[in-house]
């Protein structure tokens, strides 16, 4: 909640802290410091108050108090976090030659940190009794908003458009009306409900509007209900009864909830009706409305609108609004500004900002109206940081401040937070959790660790429409969230007002100030290719800093800040073999961030950031991380990608909750010390080679993780189906209840262990195991686990398998891949399948087995793999499965698009393109007239002679029996061509020169010379 309270939420828990023996405080500063530790937490309730109320509508004195508030709390943890620094981080971890010397030093050191933190404890109560003079003359106890500054909701003229006037509405319209009127069934939900989802300004309002006004007439009774934040469920109850009866008015007004609802049943009892509920915030409320269209006619339709996904599950039928396309974006676009047309550039940048948001096209083409088009590019360029100062852009914004000012606390300092990234970048969801922890958004102490709360925290924006979450299956195995650029103007502004933030935009050479000049800046981000470092900006408070695809001129000396906490370094351009000068002095940081950034970490950082929690380092362009490394003993992350190597020993990064490297097997002693670290949640770790000893080594490692949530073991080169093959199990795991990940191809284990189940592993949804040999109970137990949505399952065992998949398992699997398991799909069975890989046999005889997939059944699927064993199996029953599979792929009613991909394994490439080539002779030979091949008899000889030797020679590896029926055919055809007399008589005796091969080698080259 630092946004509204500054950096109380992590201040108190730190006063507290300071009262314990071990800094050895007299009993007066410690005193002073409950008193202190009181006072702010009563202020820290008083902010939260104002935090609720629009800035728009808050007094001025009381944001100037506010904001002193906020500053005093900035300066009092950075006192505090000097004096732990101080204290606790002067313990050498260095060589023990120096250690005397230094041991003596800090003990010195930390009596003057005692001294000087008493002082500061005075200051700053002679500060706080200061502030809270003006808060009792404020009264900022009794703030509320400002009665003035109320104006008409901003929705309201959504609901009188005229059709005529929308722009691609009709798409959407048809699209619900197919739903309504076909009554297509959602999984589990009732047809009757649709529930229209998207963030504010989508145009959900407009959308249910046009389509109620398009088909409520047809119906016996109708209504259209606004409900808006914090509603009465009495009150919309009473409003949708006097939508269908006003004469109603006075007798509703002293009834009940139960009342209300038992009138709306009265009133719609066998009636056909068309409802629309608009704008539903919360399920509370639903699940009151919802009683009173229970047993309806079941003709009638109910249309909801809501921002909240849990909303639309709730209530079922989920519509998802969509962005309007790029060529009604221009319509609207134009239709806006009277067909004025301004620089083709410039209108594409500003339709790429809209994104599609009706909203946000109407009101940037507000801005336009009556300016010249060579002044559209000032237009744009004010866009995103607030300086348009026009009624549209208020009403937009307030539109969407509606969203954001029904966060918690917590909640809208976490979306602020993602002012700090450029537009339209891709925010990584495991980077911005571990930021909103190291910057201390994320409260300890609620029964969970803080990344599993700020887990929540990113579900929860997801939830309520602020960001957009990026599925890594559609985004090319990158998942995350970003933020539209019309959300991103409204924090930023937001943020701006507040001194959360501070943007310096390069590209744009323009820098977003954090709130009033006398603010010092807390948090700052630079974005852009090119450069020099503001120096305007002071660098001593800054809190957090956050550089984007910048150069190294750009950024200033880190010597420069004073109280760092987080440091980000993204995408960024240093001369070769630079490192980080001066990060060692950082001695507060506790996230480092260095992705996709060629810089050498100091090779001392372990023995300086004590403190340091946080350390990413992906993309692969920093070649080594020092053995020092591995005395970060405050470490909680630490991930790397493939290209980084970890120099030092593990065993002593005993806090570590997430790992990721690669190359482990680089890594001294990994595969033993990875056991002590017993509170890891996710382990992603890649290796090159592995010794059967490492193997075993690994998995007496693994049993010891009990708190493991994700836990990933994979080949680096991933070129052989399985690395390593152990005699050990998993059985001794005994994993944490939200395991959701198991991911281990490349070792082979003997058996699935027992414990993977529906009771142990309820969360688990990635599965992908390699053992000795699947049983069918296997599949079966796999089969009932309720979330899991991925399954990768392999035997070793050459012997196949069958297992036919049934209607009552996997009803959530969306992607499926086996190898030795002949399956077949029953009716009805895996409802959700987008992904198919599986193995068959070209010989099969049976069209189930080999295409397992055409029957009433997967009717979501979108991809096919089948990986055809040719092994044993004839040219022609190759291209036979080949044809049955392309076949069944192009007959699905329900898969138009389905994409089949044939992998051919055991197949003799050579022989293949051979008999193509024969087949092609004999067409040539087949076809009369001009486009005939002309061939004298000699020749014909020539080809069958070369066939019967390639056909005598048992162990030519071209042919064999892959090959042996087609060459034969070839022969009987070939011998067909020539005179019936001589067709007996022209098989030649062939000199035995000893070598069988070198003969059917030159055989089929002079058979294939003739093709």
């Amino acid at each position: 909640m630092q946004f509204a309270t500054g950096a109380m939420s992590s201040l108190l828990p730190k006063l507290g802290e300071l009262l314990v023996e071990e800094y050895k405080l007299k009993k007066s500063v410690k005193k002073g410091i409950e008193e202190l530790k009181a006072e702010l937490e009563s202020m820290q309730a008083a902010l939260i108050k104002v935090s609720s109320v629009p800035l728009d509508q808050l007094d001025p004195q009381v944001k100037i108090w506010a904001n002193e508030v906020r500053e005093l709390s900035y300066a009092i943890e950075d006192s505090l976090d000097s004096f732990v620094t101080r204290v606790e981080g002067n313990e050498p971890t260095k060589p023990k030659i120096k250690h005397l010397l230094e041991k003596a030093r800090n003990e010195f050191s930390k009596f003057k940190a005692r001294h000087e933190i008493a002082n500061d404890i005075k200051d700053i109560q002679s500060q706080v009794r200061k502030i809270k003079k003006r808060r009792d003359s404020y009264k900022i106890d009794d703030v509320d908003a400002n009665p003035a500054a109320t104006t008409v909701d901003p929705r309201l003229p959504a609901l009188y458009k005229k059709l005529s006037d929308l722009v691609g509405i009709d798409k959407p319209i048809n699209e619900l009306i197919k739903i309504l009127s076909e009554g297509v069934p959602m999984p589990d939900k009732n047809p009757k409900i649709v529930s229209i989802v998207g963030f504010g300004g989508l145009g959900k309002t407009t959308l249910a509007k046009a389509l109620y006004d398009k088909l409520s007439k047809t119906y016996q009774c109708h209504g259209f209900v606004p409900v808006g934040q914090n509603p009465k469920a009495k009150k919309v109850l009473r409003d949708i009864l006097l939508e269908l009866d006003t004469e109603l008015s006075r007798a509703t007004e002293t009834m009940a909830e139960w009342q209300l609802i038992n009138q709306l049943k009265k009133v719609l009892a066998g009636k056909r009706y068309f409802i629309v509920i608009d704008d539903i915030w919360d399920t509370q409320t639903w699940e009151t409305i919802k009683l009173a269209f229970m047993d309806s006619h079941p003709q009638s339709r109910l249309i909801i609108t809501t921002r909240i996904v849990d909303v639309a599950t709730e209530a079922g039928g989920i519509y998802h609004m969509q962005p309007l396309s790029d060529d009604y974006s221009k319509m609207l676009f134009y239709t806006r500004t009277s067909d004025s047309e301004g620089p083709a550039e410039v209108t594409t940048k500003i339709l790429k900002k809209c994104g599609g948001v009706p909203l946000a096209i109407t009101t940037i083409a507000s801005l336009l109206v009556g300016k010249h088009t060579e002044d559209w590019s000032k237009v744009y360029d004010a866009i995103g940081f607030g300086h348009a100062d026009n009624g549209d852009v208020h009403n937009t914004r307030k539109i969407l401040s509606f969203s954001y000012y029904d966060l918690s606390s917590n909640l809208k300092t976490c979306l602020l937070y993602l002012s700090v990234f450029p537009e339209d970048y891709l925010i990584d969801k495991i980077s911005l959790i571990w930021r909103w922890v190291a910057e201390g958004f994320i409260p300890y102490g609620e029964g969970m660790e803080p990344f599993e709360l700020g887990e929540i925290y990113f579900n929860k924006l997801v939830n309520k429409s602020m960001i957009r979450w990026i599925d890594p299956e559609d985004n090319g195995g990158r998942g995350g969230c970003r933020v539209h650029d019309m959300v991103l103007d409204l924090i930023r502004t937001i943020s701006n007002e507040v001194n959360f933030v501070t943007v310096h935009d390069m590209e744009h050479q323009g820098t977003c100030p954090g709130g009033k000049s006398t603010n010092k800046v807390r948090r700052l981000a630079v974005h852009g290719n090119s450069g020099e470092h503001n120096c305007s900006i002071a660098m001593e408070h800054v809190r957090s800093f956050n550089v984007v695809e910048c150069s190294a001129n750009g950024m200033p000396l880190l010597l420069s800040f004073k109280v760092l906490h987080v440091l980000v370094i993204e995408d960024c351009v240093f001369s070769e073999g630079s490192s980080l000068e001066h990060l060692c002095k950082l001695v507060q940081l506790r996230y480092l961030g260095l992705v996709k950034t060629a810089v050498k970490i100091p090779e001392e950082i372990g023995h300086d950031l004590k403190f340091l929690e946080i350390l990413d380092v992906r993309g692969g362009m920093i070649s080594e991380l020092p053995p020092s490394v591995g005395e970060l003993m405050n470490l909680r992350c630490l991930r790397a990608d493939k290209g980084t190597v970890m120099k030092g020993e593990i065993g002593k990064l005993t806090c570590l909750e997430e790992l990721q490297l690669y190359s482990v097997d680089k890594c001294p002693n990994f595969f033993t010390m990875v056991g002590k670290l017993t509170k890891l949640r996710v382990l992603n770790i890649f290796f090159g080679e592995m010794e059967e000893s490492a193997g075993k080594a690994l998995m007496v490692s693994l049993c010891n993780l009990h708190k493991i949530h994700s836990l990933t073991v994979v080949d680096d080169g991933r070129e052989a189906e399985y690395s390593v093959v152990l005699n050990d199990s998993l059985e001794d795991l005994a994993p944490c209840t939200k395991l959701y990940g198991l991911i281990l191809p490349s070792i082979v284990i003997p058996r699935v262990p027992s414990w993977i189940n529906q009771l142990t592993v309820p969360l688990l949804s990635r599965l992908c195991l390699h053992v000795d040999a699947v049983e069918v109970q296997d599949v079966q137990t796999i089969g009932r686990l309720p979330s899991l949505l991925f399954l990768l399952l392999w035997s070793k065992d050459e012997k196949n398998i069958p297992y036919t998949f049934g209607s009552n398992e996997f009803h959530k699997l969306r992607l499926l891949c086996t190898k030795k398991i002949e399956i077949a799909v029953g009716e009805g069975a895996l409802p959700m399948l987008e992904v198919l890989r599986y193995s068959a046999s070209a010989e099969r005889k049976d069209a189930a087995s080999l295409v397992p997939w055409r029957r009433n059944s997967c009717p979501l699927l979108e991809y096919v793999a089948c990986y055809l064993d040719c092994t044993n199996s004839s040219y022609r029953e190759v291209k036979e499965a080949e044809e049955a599979l392309r076949q069944a792929s192009g007959s699905r009613p329900n898969a138009v698009y389905l994409n089949l991909r044939i992998a051919k394994e055991n197949y003799d490439k050579e022989a293949g393109r051979f008999i193509y080539k024969l087949e092609e002779v004999l067409g040539g030979l087949d076809r009369p007239g001009e486009e005939g091949i002309t061939a004298g008899e000699g020749d014909i000889r020539d080809m069958i002679t070369s066939l019967e030797s390639l056909l005598r020679d048992g162990a030519e590896p071209r042919v064999g029996r892959y090959a042996e029926q087609e060459l034969r055919g070839f022969v009987t055809t070939f011998k067909s061509l020539l005179p019936d007399a001589a067709a007996g008589t022209t098989i030649k005796e062939e000199p035995d020169n000893g070598d069988a091969t070198s003969s059917a080698d030159q055989d089929q080259e002079g058979a294939a010379s003739h093709c």
